[in-house]
């Protein structure tokens, strides 16, 4: 797990070229090069768009940025999450799609067209806190974190929207528990198929709060519908109030 918010990986040309003059220097049979593996994605802004199946008008923006809203700058290591929180109906069924942008370019990039373009490689998970502890089943098709890569015992300072805790914790019934089901709703290439997660349903239940972290695993020429290949290109969390 690593412990910046979100990810990012750096290719240095300069240092590039000089490997590829002293390889060609000390040998000029042709050789076959295996092509480095893409890395993690650079991005700023995390949101998640839901709409209402029964209600048009019911649509929910939760939003997490590294953009300052008081600069419009990206501030590393930093996170604005006065949006990232969201709103759901009880026993509802939400669309929803998740928006994943640059927003240090002009127009801001849609990283989330580059992630569809390589979704062979990409899995998103969501784990809703606190979960039914009978309901929490790992799969290759259910969104659920394991819990040794849970959020625990993290300082009372980090926390999300409304000082709601990140921390993922198991509830031992439906009136402890924040009662919301995620689906992802649509497949990669690959053979089999597996899901993706930019698209999704979200389910919910009975009145209920607690917060929905979202992580999305990087996993080149490793994804297998689990969570542990790859590396992570981002994990926030977002506070849920279902009413």
């Amino acid at each position: 797990m690593q412990n910046l918010l979100f990810s990012r990986r750096y290719l240095f040309p300069g240092a590039f070229i000089i490997l590829v003059l002293v390889g060609s220097a000390c040998n000029k049979a042709a050789q076959t090069v295996t092509p480095h593996l893409p890395g993690n994605e650079f991005l700023t802004t995390v949101q998640l768009q839901l709409t209402n199946t029964t209600n048009p008008t019911d649509v929910q923006l939760a939003s997490s940025t590294q953009m300052s809203p008081y600069t419009n700058t990206y501030q590393v290591d930093s996170i604005y999450n006065n949006l990232a929180f969201m709103r759901l109906k009880a026993n509802s069924t939400y669309t929803g799609r998740v928006i994943i942008l640059d927003e240090t370019k002009t127009p801001f990039d849609t990283v989330s067209i580059e992630i569809l373009a390589r979704e062979n490689y990409h899995l998103f998970f969501f784990e809703p806190s606190p979960v039914l502890a009978s309901a929490f089943v790992v799969s290759n098709t259910t969104t659920y974190i394991p819990q040794n890569d849970w959020l625990t015992g993290q300082p009372a300072s980090d926390t999300t929207a409304f000082g709601i805790s990140v921390n993922e914790s198991t509830a031992t019934s439906a009136a402890t528990a924040l009662n919301l089901v995620v689906n992802r709703t649509d497949m990669d290439a690959n053979n089999p198929p597996l899901q993706i997660g930019l698209q999704d349903n979200f389910v919910t239940g009975a009145a209920s709060s607690g917060t929905l972290r979202l992580v999305l695993r990087h996993q080149p020429n490793a994804k297998n519908g689990t969570y542990d290949p790859g590396s992570t290109d981002f994990d926030v969390t977002y506070a849920v109030t279902i009413y």
